[in-house]
């Protein structure tokens, strides 16, 4: 008779390192309590005025369900780093490259798009990209965790 803990899940959950299961429960944790604090910041009110505000165009409705589809593919990136998954962590790197690179062009108004959710208010450039890095900094050290030396414990994807 198998016991549960001999599953493969938990068989590849325990032989995981360390830091790799920090790296992907700080991924769950870190957009878990965003969200949570995001809700207690504007109330269930306000969520729902910057829910409205959000589709009063076509082109931020769209970004806000992105942004939504972009953090539940962050949780399940989270997960599957948990359980040793090759591609979980470059698709986590790929949601960050594409995150950064998207506030970083809204907020210095490089591109034409007509929204006014998800950017990082600043007078000059370097004032954007100096909140942008202290706001990435979390998910950077994640990265680290996923990367540096860590790499050869991953299996490939099927």
């Amino acid at each position: 008779m198998k016991s549960l803990f001999s599953s493969s899940a938990f068989s590849t959950a325990a032989t995981t390192p360390v830091p790799v299961l920090i790296a992907g429960t700080a991924i769950i944790a870190t957009r878990f309590i965003g969200v949570v604090l995001l809700v207690a910041a504007l109330g269930w009110g306000g969520m729902g005025s910057f829910i409205d505000e959000s589709f009063q165009s076509w082109g931020s409705g769209l970004i806000f369900i992105a942004s939504i589809l972009l953090l539940l593919l962050e949780f399940v990136c989270g997960i599957a780093v948990c359980l040793r998954q090759n591609w979980a962590r470059w698709c986590y790197l790929i949601c960050q490259l594409l995150v950064s690179g998207y506030l970083l062009m809204v907020s210095l108004d490089w591109l034409s798009l007509d929204v006014n959710i998800f950017r990082i208010e600043g007078d000059s450039g370097a004032e954007v990209l100096h909140s942008l890095l202290l706001q990435k900094i979390p998910d950077v050290v994640i990265i680290g965790l996923l990367f540096f030396p860590w790499h050869r414990y991953f299996i490939a994807s099927k």
